[in-house]
């Protein structure tokens, strides 16, 4: 999942707005984004400033250009909650996964107090900022089969895929835990987490780059380890030998020599959320480095095989380390990216002040009007929440919603706070609280 140590965050800066995703500065209106200070000198000339402002509303691109949403709170006493999944038998009924090492239920927006599981804590492993309990699927066919499958890093750090089996609603057969994939972490941070089944019905695993920093390893672009890439297997077909699990025949390395046939795409830091939406499109988010985070967008149509750059590529331009803008690479365009065999992001926002990404869900609910075919997403450090749409394959009508959504939220600091969003049967949003242990939901 994200973490301060992704990001400085300078919270006496002004805040990055995008126009056309070209930064345009916008000014924050919230006194604590400068934790009671004047903000520092802005460096950059006012016509500057308000030609982009003129810009920026010629393009419709302002902060709230979709209002009349807030959040209500659904359910609290959770610890550390980070993701949510929808029971598609009951759409009363919720899981929710907790990083300290347990499954709860919600059910008619109440906690119950027995968890629907709790890891074995003898191969189990929460002590690093990115480690633990980290995300959980249902079987397409959950309805029928009960079963379900966690990742969590074990004992040794290493990543752990496990598939179980519901006894209840209410209850997970623990001895029916049957590991499914393991691979070695070599640092605690950037494991990825996240489980989703595709339209397909593949299971999709999005993994992190192994860790540290800088991607020592040059994992990202290694086709021989599982790591910094988004796999897809088969978890209903008949194992291939010594695995617990199929490799999909139309996987694009499949039988490629140094090549793991598990990997879909590649090129990933640390995919914090992604998710599919009715139409096929994975959006994945992207945690970045020092300098950008970013979205992809990966088409209903895909054959695989995308390299989307890390650590050859951050955002839109070339990687380089550290943070100090005055040695941010030139922008390259999405032609530029594929001349060179990536895959450019579909959307980046520059770190300084705004910290790691939280990916979201492309909203296709009814109860919120003006949010609709909208993609959510948030930042980890400063909670801030952003939208837009999607024209063409351009996003535009760039919202913050974070001033808007303050007032539900208590006016508490949002500091290290959005760790998931969660989507129920009818499609509508939730945004998952890791500090607080408070899930909201979004409503009209």
């Amino acid at each position: 999942m994200p973490t301060p140590s992704d990001a400085i965050l300078r919270s006496n800066r002004p805040a990055i707005g995008r126009c056309g995703l070209a930064p345009v500065f916008l000014p924050l209106h919230h006194p604590a984004a400068f934790n009671g200070r004047p903000p520092e000198p802005l460096g950059f000339s006012m016509r500057k400033f308000f030609k982009s402002m003129a810009v920026c509303v010629l393009s419709g691109i302002v902060a709230g250009g979709a209002g009349g949403q807030t959040l209500r709170p659904f359910v609290s006493g959770l610890h550390k909650p980070v993701d949510f999944v929808a029971d598609p038998t009951d759409d009363a009924r919720f899981y929710v996964v907790e990083q300290s090492g347990r499954v709860r239920v919600v059910e008619n927006a109440e906690l119950l107090s027995e968890p629907f599981f709790e890891v074995d804590r003898s191969n189990f492993n929460a002590e690093g900022w990115e480690q633990g309990l980290l995300g959980m699927a249902l079987d397409p066919n959950f309805a029928e089969n009960k079963r379900f499958y966690l990742n969590f890093t074990g004992k040794t750090g290493a990543t752990h895929i496990v598939r179980l089996v519901a006894e209840n609603a209410h209850r997970a057969d623990a001895v029916s835990q049957t590991l499914i994939l393991t691979f070695a972490q070599p640092w605690a941070n950037h494991n990825g987490g996240s489980l989703r089944f595709g339209p397909d019905g593949m299971l999709w695993i999005g993994t992190g780059d192994g860790g540290a920093a800088n991607d020592p390893q040059g994992n990202g672009q290694n086709l021989g380890t599982l790591l910094g890439k988004m796999l897809r297997i088969d978890v209903s077909g008949q194992p291939v030998e010594g695995k617990a699990y199929a490799v999909p025949k139309d996987n694009p390395f499949v039988g490629k020599e140094g090549a793991r046939p598990e990997i879909w795409a590649y090129g990933l830091r640390n995919p914090w959320r992604y998710e599919f939406d009715s139409q096929g499109r994975l959006w994945i988010a992207d945690v970045g480095q020092n300098r950008y985070e970013e979205i992809h967008l990966q088409p209903s149509d895909s054959k695989g095989g995308e390299n989307y750059g890390w650590k050859v590529m951050e955002g839109f331009g070339e990687f380089r380390p550290g943070g100090d803008r005055a040695r941010d690479p030139k922008r390259l365009s999405p032609q530029e990216h594929a001349q060179r065999g990536f895959v450019a992001p579909v959307h980046a926002y520059r770190h300084d002040p705004d910290g790691s990404i939280t990916g979201g869900y492309f909203y296709e609910g009814r109860g919120v009007p003006a949010m609709k075919e909208r993609y959510i997403f948030a930042e980890f450090q400063r909670g801030r929440i952003w939208s837009f749409k999607l024209e063409n394959g351009e996003p535009t009508d760039l919202a913050d919603h974070t001033e808007m959504w303050s007032t539900a939220l208590e006016g508490k600091s949002p500091l290290q706070r959005i760790s998931s969003f969660g989507r129920d049967n009818a499609g509508e949003l939730y945004v998952l609280d890791v500090r607080d242990g408070r899930i909201w939901k979004m409503v009209e």
